[in-house]
């Protein structure tokens, strides 16, 4: 005839599973807003970039590059901003989780790095390649659909 209560590991363990999923779903909800968004600042970044650039196109046009050859470049001007978006990104979180990894080994004693890699990052590094592309291909499209003359005469 005690008041202690007996737990069943088993139970509790599906408990904090359970509680835990709810954090997991939310954070994965956080992340695709975060690549939609990102997605859509590629696109504008080039989208308003082309506008400003529309003559300097132009001026390649006349100097023998060929449609598929401005393609090309807003195309790879799209992905260099994903990789180099995709690099900072690693770099802050993997910066971040070794400053939280000190923090967590001088309080809890438990200890973890920040200069692990997963390879599930690279499912990351190719999502952001991905969306580098299809951001790039509508200003790409409209860079490659310039018409010459009418804008070295606006210009």
């Amino acid at each position: 005839n005690t008041d202690l209560q007996a737990a069943t590991p088993a139970i509790e363990i599906t408990r904090l599973f359970n509680l835990m999923d709810t954090g997991q779903q939310a954070l994965k909800v956080l992340a695709i807003v975060i690549i939609i968004v990102s997605g859509l600042s590629i696109f504008i970044s080039l989208f308003s970039s082309l506008k400003d650039r529309k003559y300097e196109l132009a001026l390649m046009r006349t100097m023998g590059a060929t449609p598929s050859k401005l393609f090309f470049l807003i195309v790879l001007e799209g992905l260099i901003l994903a990789v180099l978006g995709t690099g900072i990104g690693f770099l802050l979180s993997h910066g971040g989780m070794e400053v939280l990894a000190g923090a967590m080994k001088e309080a809890y004693r438990y200890s973890f790095t920040g200069f692990q890699f997963l390879w599930q990052e690279g499912y990351l590094l190719i999502g952001a390649l991905v969306i580098g592309i299809v951001a790039a291909i509508i200003p790409a499209i409209q860079a490659s659909r310039t018409d010459i003359s009418e804008t070295l005469t606006k210009g």
